[in-house]
């Protein structure tokens, strides 16, 4: 018998997230867009979805092939992923901006990137070598892998939004539970607890 899936945050019922995802979508200055890998989407341990519920200036395409128009427009876009010269440094302030994600392993994000001239040479943004993974979705099995969630927050904390709309998901248990998100009053729900599964050493944001 099939387990039954909470249809909102896409969790087993018996994990279901949702009554720990903010009242109301945390509201951005900066755009976030995740282009995510087939694949992916179906993982179990997804954390774009938590992004796209908890963040009102997300979306979530799923594909190997994507309409430039999606990064298109009067906003500045950002890719954040490593790139072999010098990343971006953005003047304040970053309301006009649109920071990509791309969702899936090394190896399909390179493919992606491949297909998408024109996604490739946008501006990059890289976030600190020190911030390793702080949240309890999933362990890295090397230092500086983060999961989508994690990276997608870092990411918008790097373009000049609030410290105040990150999630900081607790490491207190073997199984998961409830994420805290903080919205910019500060308001924050009971922290996450861990589970033992990680991820591949292959995957990049997931």
């Amino acid at each position: 018998m099939p387990r039954a899936v909470c249809p909102r945050c896409e969790r087993p019922a018996s994990v279901c997230l949702c009554r720990s995802l903010p009242a109301a979508p945390v509201d951005t200055r900066s755009e976030l867009l995740i282009l995510q890998h087939p694949a992916e989407a179906a993982h179990a341990k997804n954390t774009a979805v938590l992004l796209r519920l908890g963040l009102a200036r997300c979306r979530v395409l799923r594909g190997e092939r994507f309409d430039p128009a999606a990064w298109a427009g009067p906003r500045q876009s950002v890719l954040l992923y490593p790139g072999p010269g010098p990343a971006v440094a953005l003047p304040p302030p970053v309301a006009a901006c649109r920071l990509i994600l791309l969702d899936g392993s090394w190896r399909q994000s390179r493919r992606l990137l491949a297909a998408h001239p024109g996604l490739a040479a946008l501006p990059r943004l890289a976030l600190p070598a020190d911030r390793g993974g702080r949240y309890a979705l999933r362990w890295a099995h090397r230092p500086g892998q983060l999961s989508t969630l994690e990276a997608g927050l870092l990411g918008l904390e790097q373009l000049g939004e609030d410290a105040g709309i990150l999630c900081p998901y607790g490491r207190h248990s073997t199984h998961l539970s409830r994420p805290a998100w903080r919205g910019p009053a500060g308001a924050g729900l009971a922290p996450a607890e861990r589970r033992p599964a990680g991820i591949p050493a292959r995957r990049v944001l997931t």
